[in-house]
């Protein structure tokens, strides 16, 4: 029997930054925040800026000898044909690079890595038992309400380098970690079908021989299941760029460790409460996979091309969402910029805009859901380049994994602010 569900998005300020109605895995994966590079196709190697600097990339963060800290922001809208309106603003992520020599950078931060928006989900439907199946041998009507919130939030720590006038890499290591709460609340009734309607809770009314019978729920017991799971990983990517006149080429491996899941359970039912503690681990690595290319068109524009092949989150299967293992990702994207250079000296140095575009197949155990997109940004760039505010605007189109045959279309704007300052560097002596 098919199950409704109705949903309602509570509004907060955290780490949620999910698109979609990402009820599966441990919530939608979070890539870049970086809202330079989300501007050109939701990409993650290049930004359009003068320094071509992207906070989500390693191996370009040496190309800036300042002390940098940024800060990233972004409001999501969601759209459904079977449910209200989604809104969601979110704080994104933050991080620090300062130098650490001539062409070395080391930098720190914090980011969502898996994310559910706040969601509450109720049955819209009773769903029956009937007093064959029954152990009481009366029939039986259930509805569940869940609550989920929470995810995996990421703390990295990189080393960016320049090697020589062509190559330059970089790795970054991060410690996963994160909870995650889902609540199960299971309403149970007993059934009284009778032919006439004397008050209480109706679930239902039908005709039989020409009769009208009304199916009342009494005697409501509720069962209250809190699953609260504490995750804990760690992965390590490394990086490498080939930069020529006009071509520049990068590699990125990414791989993923172990990643352990300690579970409470908490049973009540009436005055009763039970709870049991168990800790399990993914049993396999996982790596993910990317290759990006820009194309120097002029002094101040270019284009991009990414690719991205991301095996599944491996987690144990009794953490995932309602028992939906986490999908498999391969994406492509397509990426521009056009930079307006100030010519005169004064506050602002660059306008940088941005377009692009991008497809992502999602691959579940039961088949594919493609996500697409297109994606507008432009940045300003003041104070002889040290200071920039970056804007980007992702509109997307999404086969639903939780509505079947619907799509989720998404609206999300994101902003960065990004401040250098000469704290670190080597001053000549007179």
């Amino acid at each position: 029997m098919k199950i409704y569900f109705f949903l309602i998005l509570i509004t907060g300020i955290g780490y949620s930054q999910a698109t979609g109605l990402s009820i599966y895995g441990v919530g939608e994966k979070i890539d870049n925040t970086d809202p330079a590079s989300l501007a050109m196709g939701n990409s993650s190697f290049f930004s359009g800026n003068s320094k071509h600097i992207s906070n989500g990339s390693p191996s370009s963060l040496w190309r800036s000898a300042l002390t940098r800290f940024t800060i990233h922001s972004g409001f999501n809208y969601l759209s459904t044909g079977q449910f209200p309106d989604q809104y969601q603003q979110n704080l994104t992520s933050f991080s620090i690079q300062f130098p650490v020599g001539n062409k070395k950078i080391i930098g720190l931060g914090l980011k969502p890595a898996y994310r559910t928006n706040k969601l509450k989900v109720t049955d819209e439907e009773f769903q029956f038992i009937g007093g064959d199946e029954s152990i009481t041998g009366d029939p039986i009507a259930y509805k569940n309400a869940y609550t989920i919130d929470g995810g995996i939030s990421e703390m990295f720590l990189g080393y960016s380098q320049k090697l020589s006038p062509q190559f330059s890499g970089g790795i970054k290591y991060s410690i996963l970690f994160g909870n995650q709460l889902l609540n199960d609340e299971l309403y149970t009734y007993d059934v009284i079908i009778d032919t006439s309607y004397t008050g209480g809770l109706l679930i239902n009314d039908f005709i039989d021989i020409g009769d009208t019978l009304y199916a009342t729920a009494v005697n409501g017991v509720m069962t209250e299941v809190n699953k609260y799971r504490k995750f804990s990983g760690s992965s390590i990517s490394a990086e490498g760029r080939y930069s020529m006149e006009r071509h520049e080429l990068v590699l990125n491996v990414l791989i993923k460790g172990k990643t352990k899941v300690e579970t409470t359970n908490q049973i009540i039912v009436g005055n009763s409460t039970s709870t049991n503690i168990f800790e399990n681990s993914a049993t396999n690595l996982s790596s993910d996979f990317g290759l990006g290319y820009r194309y120097k068109i002029s002094n101040n524009s270019g284009i991009t091309v990414e690719i991205h092949n991301k095996s599944p989150f491996d987690i144990p299967e009794n953490a995932a969402i309602f028992d939906i293992m986490p999908p498999g990702e391969k994406s492509i994207h397509f990426g521009s910029y056009y930079q307006i250079r100030n010519s005169k000296i004064g506050y602002w140095n660059n306008l940088n805009i941005r377009g692009g575009a991008y497809m992502k197949n999602l691959d579940f155990s039961d088949g594919l859901f493609r996500d697409v997109g297109a994606t507008f940004g432009i940045g300003l760039e003041y104070l002889s380049n040290t200071q920039s505010v970056d804007l980007a605007l992702r509109l997307g189109k999404k086969k639903s994994r939780l509505l079947i045959r619907e799509y989720e279309e998404y609206i999300s704007f994101h902003i960065g602010i990004t401040t250098g300052e000469k704290w670190f560097m080597k001053r000549r002596r007179k």
